[in-house]
């Protein structure tokens, strides 16, 4: 059989405004260390993509890079570019049998810019970078597919040493794919479930709380103890496609994060809603909504970020979010987008209080095989 290379490219660029660019958060019946500042920015991001076949091996490999400016001076220290690489091999060993091995890496850089917030304590930097290493096996059929992977993943939080952590993993998918209706009319229904696990062992030292049960907790309380935090990061989810004109997605997720450091552990439910459809005019719409729910194991801090430093891109906001996303062809590869989001925290009653909202108006040009 011969071989086939396929490549791919994808080019964005355009202004956006963001109502928080520094992703402040109020405390009630606190003296706020940081306010919510608004700014017009620019972003870019590049993407290229190449997957080569060959007999029973598959290979594919992406590329990328991006970037945000910021207009606003006040909110300079949040200037990013971010790059990404992500390497995948599967072999076919047998009629149903894939073996894979799989490598990703993921670095945001920001400017090391003193915000005039500094004086009064506040801080803000999201620079980090982390990267994977995995092994999968997948039985792979026209009706579904189940996988187990394991590996390494490895996590830097640059502003403090103390976030960064080696973690061990192990995942589990299964998917399973039916087809409803009659032939020429028929409805897919996917089905989803997987779990997924990391013992996360840090490089700083585990909290303890010295403060007598019944006491408020507060910075006086904690201390740092004998041995270095390590945690257990447990994932399940179930999601369910629906795939006709209309494509709708609904899921729902658990994690439980139980750790050696007082204040630590959690237990975070996820909601999540997507619906993609076409508008007249060519006009392609997705919706997604995101409801978080989380139940913090300890008492905590009220101006604490609980679990802030462990992203996964420089994008997360782990907040209830609605986004909203139009795009318009409108010549051979190249097409229109506009997208609006809005996070907030979460709606149970809280005395902290977050709003963001994004704007977004910009051009996609993508060049390449499909």
């Amino acid at each position: 059989m011969l071989a086939a290379l396929k490549l791919a490219l994808k080019l964005e660029l355009g202004p956006e405004w963001d109502s928080n660019a520094n992703r402040a958060e109020i405390v009630a019946g606190t003296v706020a260390n940081d306010q919510p500042t608004a700014s017009f920015l620019l972003r870019t991001t590049a993407r290229g993509t190449l997957q080569w076949r060959s007999g029973r091996n598959v290979l594919r490999a992406m590329a990328g890079a991006g970037g945000k400016v910021f207009f606003n001076p006040d909110v300079n220290d949040q200037d990013v570019l971010v790059t990404q690489v992500a390497v995948e091999d599967r072999v076919r060993a047998h009629d149903r049998l894939e073996l894979g091995l799989g490598g990703d890496y993921y670095d945001a850089w920001q400017l090391d810019v003193t915000p005039p917030c500094a004086a009064l304590g506040c801080f803000r930097r999201r620079d980090f970078r982390t990267g994977s290493l995995t092994a999968r096996a997948s039985l792979v059929d026209e009706d579904g597919e189940v996988s187990v992977s394991g590996g390494y993943r490895g996590f830097e939080y640059k502003p403090d040493a103390a976030f960064n952590f080696n973690a061990g993993q192990l995942s589990a998918l299964a998917v399973a794919r039916l087809k409803l209706g009659p032939e020429g009319r028929e409805v897919e229904l996917d089905v989803a479930a997987a779990y997924h696990l990391e013992r996360r062992l840090y490089d700083g030292l585990l909290e303890v709380n010295r403060c007598p049960p019944g006491v408020p907790i507060t910075d006086a309380c904690l201390a740092a103890g004998g041995a270095t935090r390590a945690d257990w990061f447990h994932e399940a989810s179930l999601e369910l496609t629906y795939l006709r004109e209309l494509l709708v997605t609904v899921g729902y997720a658990v994690q439980l994060n139980l750790s050696n450091s007082f204040g630590q552990s959690l237990m975070r439910h996820l909601f999540t809603a997507k619906i993609a459809f076409r508008l007249p005019w060519q006009l392609y719409t997705t919706l997604k909504g995101q409801l978080l729910v989380t139940r913090y194991l300890d008492p905590v801090l009220l101006d604490h970020q609980i679990n802030s430093q462990t992203f996964v891109s420089i994008e997360d906001e782990n907040r209830n979010a609605f986004i909203a996303d139009l795009e318009r062809p409108v010549a051979r590869g190249l097409s229109v987008e506009a997208r609006y989001s809005i996070y907030t925290n979460e709606l149970a009653a809280s005395p902290v209080s977050f709003l963001r909202q994004v704007v977004y108006l910009g051009v996609t040009y993508k060049i390449g095989t499909r």
